[in-house]
C-alpha cells in the first residue's frame, strides 16, 4: 500500500501540481465561450479589453486618424479629387478575387469592404498603400473557409499564410498592379502607425508598397499582422 501511494504521489499528483503552478496565471487568447451561434469566439485580453468584448463589436481604433493628425492631413493632400469609390484586391493563394477596397474609408470596422486607410497612398502613387480587414475566427467545420464575394468578416483569416515571394494584385481604375510579398510583421496595436514606411530602414528605401493589415491570431484582437508587398515592375 505504501509503495502504491508513493507511486501515485510521484507519478500523478506532483506532476499535476507542477503543471497547475506553471499555468495558473496565464490567460487564454481565445475564450472558449462562443458568440453569435458559435460562428466566432470572444477574446480574453485581461485589462486591455472588457470581459464582454466580442469580435462583432471590434473596430481598429488604433487607426483613428486623430492619433497622428498632422501627418494624416499632410498625406491627404496628395490625393486626387476624382477618386473612384472602390479598387479591388486579388490574392490567388488565399482564394480572394476582386475583393472591394473602399478608397479613403471612413469606417474602422470594414464589414462591407476592405478599408483603404485615408491618408495613405493609392496604387498609382510612389509610396505605401495601407489596406485593413477583419480576420474573425470561424467554427471548426469552417476551417477551410475561403472568401466569398460580399463576406468581409473573415476575409483576412488566412493572411498569415502568405510567405516571401507570394503574389497578390490590385486593380485600380482599370489598371493592374501586382506585388510580391517582401516581409511580414506582428505588432502591438499601440505601435501601429499606418502612415509610416512599413519596411525597416536597414533594408533601404522602398517605394510602391502595399501593407495588408489585420488582427492576429485569427479570431482575436491581441496583436496586429502586416503583410508587405513590393510592386513588380511591369
Amino acid at each position: 500500500m505504501l509503495t502504491g501511494m508513493a507511486i501515485f504521489l510521484t507519478k500523478v499528483l506532483v506532476p499535476v501540481v507542477i503543471i497547475y503552478a506553471n499555468t495558473e496565471d496565464k490567460k487564454p487568447v481565445i475564450s472558449p465561450v462562443p458568440v453569435d451561434g458559435g460562428t466566432s469566439l470572444s477574446l480574453n485580453l485581461g485589462a486591455s479589453a472588457s470581459s464582454g468584448e466580442r469580435m462583432n463589436d471590434f473596430v481598429f481604433e488604433e487607426l483613428n486618424p486623430d492619433f497622428n493628425s498632422a501627418a494624416h492631413l499632410e498625406s491627404k493632400t496628395r490625393h486626387k479629387d476624382d477618386l473612384p469609390k472602390y479598387f479591388y484586391l486579388t490574392i490567388p493563394k488565399l482564394g480572394i478575387e476582386d475583393a472591394k477596397i473602399e478608397v479613403n474609408s471612413p469606417s474602422l470596422d470594414p464589414r462591407e469592404a476592405l478599408g483603404h486607410y485615408s491618408g495613405s497612398c493609392l496604387p498609382d502613387e510612389d509610396c505605401n498603400v495601407f489596406i485593413y480587414g477583419h480576420s474573425n475566427y470561424t467554427r471548426s467545420d469552417e476551417a477551410d473557409y475561403k472568401y466569398n464575394e460580399g463576406d468581409y468578416s473573415y476575409i483576412f483569416k488566412d493572411l498569415d499564410k502568405l510567405e516571401y515571394g507570394d503574389e497578390f494584385c490590385i486593380s485600380f481604375e482599370g489598371k493592374p498592379y501586382c506585388y510580391i510579398v517582401e516581409m511580414t510583421k506582428v505588432e502591438n496595436p499601440k505601435d501601429v502607425n499606418p502612415l509610416e514606411e512599413p519596411m525597416p530602414k536597414s533594408l533601404g528605401n522602398h517605394e510602391n508598397t502595399v501593407q495588408l493589415f489585420t488582427c492576429t491570431p485569427s479570431g482575436t484582437t491581441k496583436y496586429r499582422l502586416s503583410v508587405v508587398g513590393r510592386l513588380v515592375k511591369q
